[in-house]
């Protein structure tokens, strides 16, 4: 069993914490912002059930992950929660070698989720002097041939 799958957080605590923080009590459809849902049954993301529910007044269909950085990964929830509460602290490779997961997955999950955030979270690039030891600069053309 690898350690790092203790720290993961399950499908079904991130679906409900996910929930709160969108909702609160009552759904909301992302759609037309209507409160006027009824419950339309449920799909299978893994072992999840995600709810799905109709909005009464666009008649259009969605669940909590509908509009969300979350909706189109096939990450489950407990690796994606990991991935974004990790980015700041670790590198991608980090995070990709800890969950056993293939570094182009997390790469293009945490991208996705860094052009939703609009600069909230960076990966801050190197912005001061570095001093190199060491370098080899051709400073002549002995042994070249001429023309």
């Amino acid at each position: 069993m690898d350690i790092y799958r203790l720290f993961v957080p399950r499908d079904k605590d991130c679906l409900l914490a996910l929930t709160a923080l969108r909702w609160g009590d009552s759904p909301v459809c992302p759609y037309c912002k209507s409160g006027d849902v009824k419950k339309y049954g449920s799909y299978s993301r893994d072992s999840l059930r995600v709810p799905r529910y109709l909005c009464n007044s666009c008649g259009r269909t969605f669940s909590v992950l509908t509009g969300t950085v979350f909706e189109r990964h096939k990450l489950t929830l407990g690796e994606m929660f990991y991935i974004v509460k990790n980015m700041p602290h670790m590198s991608i490779n980090e995070i990709a070698s800890e969950l056993n997961l293939d570094f182009d997955v997390v790469h293009r999950f945490a991208a996705d989720v860094m052009a939703v955030a609009h600069g909230e979270i960076s990966l801050e690039k190197l912005s001061v002097a570095i001093e190199i030891d060491e370098i080899y600069v051709n400073c002549g053309e002995k042994g070249k041939k001429g023309d």
